[in-house]
């Protein structure tokens, strides 16, 4: 099972832990205006997650994906987002995420 499907099976059944054991000790969240940890970024999805209106998992798509690197995308609030994955040792290394006006 490949990364991403890993990510879908953990948000059609939101678990804290198993999101965080997605992610390589050493990970790093990038976007625009501010870098995460793997704690911190775990600690911003758990609450997004819990959310009923947040859906994620069911709106976005894989554009590519191979043992280095994932790449997919979404639209949300009227921005088209694009989440860059680099893979290490089958984990999220690090993730750098654009968000772009549609």
């Amino acid at each position: 099972m490949g990364l991403f499907a890993k990510f879908l099976d953990c948000f059609n059944n939101f678990n804290p832990n198993t999101f965080r054991d997605l992610h390589h000790e050493d990970f790093i969240f990038l976007r625009e205006t501010e870098m995460l940890t793997r704690d911190e970024h775990v600690e911003v999805i758990s609450r997004v997650a819990t959310k009923d209106d947040w859906n994620w998992h069911n709106v976005v798509t894989l554009l590519y994906e191979d043992d280095y690197v994932s790449l997919i995308r979404w639209e949300e609030s009227g921005e088209v987002v694009t989440n860059t994955c680099f893979v290490k040792d089958g984990q999220c290394w690090r993730s750098v995420v654009n968000r772009v006006p549609k």
